[in-house]
């Protein structure tokens, strides 16, 4: 039996931020305004089966199966890059650079992907935290933004696309910018240096802020050279901005713990 999605339903359990990603069950319908919403917003839908194989619908409304991270159901023949011939087995020294091209593993754009993998993880355990703590639902969809992003991060460095802006709930990049850099003006509170006495969240949330940090050096060593030419400047302009997003989470984690009201992050100029 179909389950019906309503966009009261989504608005309930996602920020709906522009060019992210979201999963539904496979069995999942979409009413018009639904549909509509995630159109508008640019979000691409992947339906999952209760065995975890990821479904993706074609433009005649079938699903068909496609891998989770590639989001593609079509195999192509891979290439060692020094040689350009195909690879019938691949060494555990080697792997994909993307789709057609085998790498070794200690290829700089693999260290990217690897330091950003490790900081995807570290936001999936703080929110298993936070849904086991009962967080504030606000600052657990903010986090969620943050982890969509960041897949956004990997998908982009995969994949060759430009990488969509960065958001987080009501702000967009020019306001998390602000907020990042005038918190007591725009938050109530100053600027943080984490401390014990913020507590778990916010010692979590650090972690995390200084992991995309590391992605962002390895990001500048990959991307930027010695005439300050880059390559990249999505991905540079992205993670710095997810930084600053969880920087601006962390005072927000902070104030939910003393029991103060959260400040909207929308309005900030």
């Amino acid at each position: 039996m179909s389950t019906f999605i309503t966009e009261e339903w989504l608005r309930s359990r996602y920020s709906i931020t522009q060019n992210t990603e979201i999963r539904l069950p496979r069995d999942a319908k979409l009413t018009q305004s639904a549909e509509d919403l995630l159109k508008g917003r640019g979000i691409v839908v992947r339906y999952q089966d209760e065995q975890g194989s990821l479904f993706s619908t074609d433009e005649h409304g079938e699903q068909r199966a496609v891998h989770a991270l590639t989001g593609t159901d079509q195999r192509t023949e891979s290439c060692c890059q020094l040689c350009h011939q195909p690879v019938t087995k691949k060494s555990e020294a080697l792997t994909h650079l993307n789709a057609h091209t085998l790498v070794p593993k200690n290829h700089p754009r693999i260290v990217l992907r690897g330091k950003l993998d490790s900081t995807i993880a570290q936001a999936v355990w703080i929110q298993t935290e936070w849904e086991e703590h009962k967080m504030s639902s606000t600052l657990a969809r903010y986090l969620a933004d943050i982890r969509s992003a960041l897949g956004n991060v990997l998908r982009a460095e995969v994949s060759g696309e430009t990488l969509a802006p960065i958001a987080m709930g009501e702000a967009d990049d020019a306001q998390i910018h602000a907020l990042s850099h005038q918190p007591l003006a725009l938050l109530g509170h100053d600027h943080i240096v984490p401390a014990i006495e913020h507590g778990v969240e916010v010692a979590r949330l650090n972690l995390l802020r200084a992991m995309i940090r590391e992605c962002e050096s390895v990001a500048a060593q990959l991307y930027l050279d010695v005439d300050f030419n880059v390559s990249r400047p999505d991905i540079l302009q992205g993670l710095n901005r997810l930084s600053s997003a969880v920087y601006v989470l962390m005072i927000l984690a902070l104030l939910a713990k003393r029991g103060k009201p959260l400040p909207g992050v929308g309005a900030a100029q």
